[in-house]
C-alpha cells in the first residue's frame, strides 16, 4: 500500500489519481471529478470525459493520458 501524502489525505480515497500537473510541473495526486471508473474506462475513455484536480495547487488536468491510482 502507498502512503498518502499529507495534502492528500482528506480527498475521497475512492478517487485519488496520480497525474501530470502541469502547474507543479510534476507527478502529483490529484482527485477525480467521479468515482473511479477501473483502468481500462479511464484510459480508452475520450479527452475531457473525466477531470482531476491538483490536490496541490487546484489545477484541474482533463487529458486522462498516463493517469494511475493511487493506492
Amino acid at each position: 500500500m502507498t502512503v498518502t501524502p499529507k495534502y492528500a489525505q482528506r480527498a475521497n480515497p475512492d478517487r485519488l489519481l496520480h497525474i501530470l500537473c502541469r502547474d507543479c510541473g510534476k507527478n502529483v495526486i490529484g482527485e477525480l471529478d467521479q468515482d473511479y471508473p477501473g483502468k481500462e474506462e479511464l484510459k480508452k475513455a475520450e479527452m475531457f470525459k473525466y477531470g482531476a484536480k491538483c490536490l496541490r495547487c487546484g489545477y484541474v488536468a482533463r487529458d486522462n493520458y498516463n493517469w494511475y491510482r493511487h493506492r
